[in-house]
């Protein structure tokens, strides 16, 4: 019964008004911020990059990043290639591709 004597006392007890913080409430991601943030590790704000296709130094063709899977053992073939030959792994693959089409009569600018 001590116990319940001492918490009655402790909530009896005057302690004023808690104080109420409030957030920043709701914003659009459009909007932008009254204040801006204090930044306590001075980390730089990456930029989104604006992907580009990259235009080929020789002949002004367009390449595209299509994501398509290859068997690995043939992608580590061309790796070998492009190393033995100091040239990058795409032109090796653009070079063998080029070969297989011309074989079957396809047009390779």
């Amino acid at each position: 019964m001590a116990a319940k004597n001492k918490l009655d006392d402790m909530l009896a007890g005057d302690r004023g008004k808690p104080i109420i913080r409030r957030g920043q409430g709701v914003r659009l991601s459009t909007e932008t911020p009254a204040e801006t943030p204090v930044d306590s590790q001075n980390h730089e704000i990456a930029e989104s990059q604006n992907r580009t296709s990259a235009k080929s130094q020789t002949n002004g063709l367009r390449r595209v990043n299509r994501g398509y899977m290859l068997r690995e053992d043939l992608i580590l073939g061309c790796k070998r290639v492009a190393l033995n030959d100091g040239r990058k792994l795409y032109e090796v693959m653009e070079e063998a591709l080029a070969e297989y089409l011309s074989r079957h009569g396809q047009d390779v600018k």
